[in-house]
């Protein structure tokens, strides 16, 4: 994973959920004006790359909007 790959203004936040089942999950965040905003959260990844791939694919289609 390569944190350069990520836009400007934009930060993924990567971790696995182990208390109820062993899955990835991306947050997906966006600078706001004085806080970061949780745009979204996607889920049930079997590896930490799948998830973090999902994330920047989420960016890309957002800025394409």
């Amino acid at each position: 994973m390569n944190t350069k790959e990520i836009p400007l203004g934009w930060w993924l936040n990567v971790t696995i959920m182990a208390r109820f089942q062993d899955y990835w999950l991306v947050g997906i965040l966006r600078k706001g004006k004085t806080t970061w905003i949780t745009e979204d959260v996607l889920a049930d990844f079997d590896t930490s790359e799948e998830a973090y791939k999902a994330g920047l694919k989420w960016i890309n289609n957002y800025k394409n909007k």
